[in-house]
């Protein structure tokens, strides 16, 4: 018999080391295509072999005595003040991906998450790549790319970077970029290197977080019906406005109205944060941590655990600016943005998250102050929500260990838990099932599959009186389409914040993997066009799966020696409030969501402002080195014992020459953390997805609570306007549970 049954939370196990298996979807001679390229990439650096006739391997830089003693030279002085031996300078030199079946799992791992439409163009591409006839109208060689000496791949790459064609300079951004982050997953050296710890100073082993119960489904006979349990109210989704609207259940109704938690990624207690670098994206992000537009202009980045977004956020806790709340209350037609309600929402979330500004600003957000003023900027601390202590733990993004990030579940789910509210793990929603009630549609409940940790599927349907649709800007709609809705505004006006990157070399030991990610902001650029459009100034999480793929790449010898001086180096952001928007749409071969976004000319233009200005800021805080990511920008180099004033004028001539190249995608690279829009809130039906109260419109029982309503960009972090959102769309789901004869609790 078919049954659904509650067991706690086994005993810790320890974190997994293995990834995903994944889908080997290239032939061998299309994975030596690849693996050719990735090791041009990060190619492997030795002296060069004295003995005549000594054998030579194509896949290997060899550098004569003179020439190798300087690399080892400038990677001594990289990883200052560690003092290593010849033998650690090596061992990182020599280090290459195909020698490192770690690095083999990962970049398979990554690849079975691209888009099947994607696998055959990448399979077609290789596959030409791998024939003279092919390589010579791809590469100018008539040779099979994997038999070229790498010295030869690497200009390969760099006429992609260059080329005319769209297709050819999207290739060079997704194998460059694929290639530095497989290399600082699964890197041997790397951490040695430069003495990145894998933990926190301040860890502690044995932090625990609220221990959660998660509901088990049991399988009948084979072929039997599916499971079916029925609750008042299903939350699809644990993200910050599921759990808002299941705290706000809690509080209101008590064990008066079942409440059942649907989440399709998993849970790991604060006892396995941080998540080590090689495993981290696979266990906690969608996709592993790499979702890109259709074009490769973007990446995307979201989480995909239980606490969704709530459980890898930087701990960023602003509310809303003023200019965006007019724009929604009166462009929009939604003055509630502008009111005293909306207000005592953002306040109510804030002051239940412990919301502060005590903050120890760490070296990067330090230069944003600090530079930002120097030079007339607004310049200001970012919140946190972490119980109002101090929080010092750039590790975050991986998991909070303190469990003092006060996301959904360390927050919220607690005390929702305390009163009745269920959980499940494992479970990933078809569709919303509708009943028609006197000629209207009414959500009666959801199905989809659960799966166990030991692999076990069971087909679901939960019953429920509400339907609640908190599964995040990416899969909202998609969730919506599934069920068969036909709103044509459902996966439009997708904002993604996008973003770009500037890197600081520093002469001081700054270990920038210390201190809070983002508690700094310089916001004197964010209204640039007086109608809330512009950019922000950030410092960027310095988790080296993070910030090291956004490095330039100009040569792999010369990406090595850059990643080297990760202890010395800080990368900050320039990110945008988006005006042009973009679509998600669902993968007719996969069902998973698709997006379809190029930065606009508009939004790219304040961007490249950003750029400049985190430039300047880093020049005035003298930064030995300034790396934008944009391609064919040389970084700027200071020189000892140079006059300042001739510094000044060298570094204008350069940031002139950074303006005029400009910011154009794909090679320039953009990536987003920010997904907002696709099931937006209107005043009329023919506008959005959901109503004022944040019903979805043509239904009854179903809402939708989480950062896809937003009528636009919220131009802050959002994770405070989505909690205060979603607290409003809770208030009304509980009105509308009153009205149909349930009581509040006293």
């Amino acid at each position: 018999m078919a049954t659904a049954t509650e067991a706690a939370a086994p005993a810790l196990a320890p974190v997994p080391v293995s990834l995903p298996n994944a889908d080997e979807f290239l032939t061998d001679a299309q994975w030596n295509v690849l693996m050719a390229i990735m090791d041009t990439v990060i190619p492997s650096i030795r002296i060069q072999e004295t003995t005549k006739g000594a054998a030579q391997d194509l896949g290997t830089i060899y550098l004569p005595s003179d020439e190798y003693s300087e690399a080892a030279i400038k990677l001594r002085n990289a990883s200052s003040p560690l003092n290593h031996s010849s033998d650690v300078l090596e061992a990182y030199l020599a280090e290459r991906p195909s020698d490192n079946p770690f690095f083999t799992q990962l970049l398979k791992c990554v690849l079975s998450n691209v888009p099947p439409s994607k696998k055959r163009d990448m399979r077609i591409l290789f596959s030409i790549l791998n024939t003279r006839a092919g390589s010579l109208l791809l590469t100018s060689y008539a040779t099979p790319l994997p038999s070229l000496p790498v010295a030869d791949r690497a200009k390969i790459l760099q006429s992609w970077a260059a080329s005319p064609l769209f297709a050819l300079r999207s290739l060079f951004k997704s194998m460059t970029t694929l290639g530095k982050l497989a290399h600082v997953r699964s890197s041997a050296t790397f951490a040695p290197l430069t003495g990145f710890p894998a933990v926190p100073a301040a860890w502690t082993p044995g932090e625990k977080s609220y221990q959660y119960e998660f509901v088990q489904f049991e399988q009948g006979s084979e072929g039997a019906s599916p499971v079916e349990i029925a609750t008042d109210v299903v939350i699809l989704g644990s993200g910050c406005g599921a759990g808002v609207v299941a705290n706000r259940l809690a509080a209101e109704f008590g064990g008066a109205v079942s409440v059942l938690v649907l989440e399709k990624g998993r849970h790991l207690d604060a006892s396995h944060y941080p998540m080590p670098q090689t495993t981290g994206l696979s266990t906690l992000f969608e996709a592993g941590g790499v979702v890109e537009t259709d074009d490769g202009s973007m990446t995307v980045t979201a989480g995909s655990c239980f606490g969704g977004g709530g459980t890898v956020n930087w701990s960023a806790a602003l509310q809303t600016q003023d200019f965006v709340r007019k724009e929604w209350a009166e462009a929009r037609g939604l003055p509630f943005f502008e009111g005293e309600e909306f207000q005592n929402c953002l306040d109510r979330v804030c002051e239940k998250m412990g919301v502060t500004g005590e903050i120890d600003p760490n070296h990067a957000n330090r230069v944003l102050l600090e530079g930002g003023k120097a030079l007339g900027y607004t310049a200001k601390i970012v919140p946190q929500n972490v119980r109002k202590e101090k929080h010092n733990c750039g590790y975050c993004t991986l998991g909070c260990w303190k469990g003092e990030k006060m996301g959904p579940v360390n927050g919220w789910f607690p005390e929702a838990a305390e009163e009745g509210v269920k959980f499940a793990e494992g479970f990933k929603v078809g569709k919303v099932l509708f009943e028609q009630k006197k000629g209207k549609k009414v959500a009666s409940g959801v199905e989809g599959v659960w799966t166990s940790k030991a692999g076990s599927t069971v087909q679901v349907v939960v019953k429920a009186k509400k339907v609640v649709v908190s599964c995040g800007t990416l899969w909202s709609p998609v969730v919506l389409i599934n069920s068969g809705l036909k709103n044509p505004q459902i996966g439009k006006n997708l904002y993604l914040h996008p973003t770009n990157f500037v890197s600081g070399v520093f002469d001081e030991d700054i270990q920038p993997w210390e201190g809070g990610s983002l508690t700094s902001v310089v916001g004197s650029f964010d209204n640039l066009d007086s109608k809330g459009h512009g950019v922000k100034l950030e410092a960027m999480s310095m988790m080296p799966s993070f910030c090291m793929s956004f490095l330039p790449w100009a040569s792999g010898p010369e990406y090595k020696l850059l990643s080297a001086k990760f202890r010395h180096l800080n990368t900050f952001i320039a990110i945008c409030r988006d005006r042009e928007t973009g679509h998600i749409y669902r993968d007719p071969t996969t069902g998973s969501p698709r997006i379809a976004y190029t930065p606009s000319d508009f939004d790219r233009a304040h961007n490249l402002r950003g750029v400049l200005e985190l430039c300047k800021i880093l020049f005035s805080q003298r930064a030995r080195e300034i790396h934008p990511a944009i391609a064919g920008i040389a970084p700027f180099v200071r020189r000892d014992g140079r006059d300042e004033a001739m510094e000044k004028k060298d570094f204008d001539k350069w940031l002139a020459k950074v303006k005029a190249t400009g910011n154009k995608p794909p090679v320039t690279p953009f990536a987003s953390a920010h997904q907002m829009g696709t099931c937006r809130m209107s005043a009329k039906p023919k506008e959005g997805v959901v109503d004022p109260k944040g019903r979805v419109w043509g239904t009854e029982g179903l809402y939708v609570a989480d950062a896809s309503v937003f009528p636009s960009a919220s131009g802050v972090n959002p994770m405070v306007t989505t909690m205060a959102v979603s607290d409003w769309i809770a208030q009304g789901l509980c009105e509308d549970l009153r009205g149909e004869g349930i009581a509040a609790r006293l």
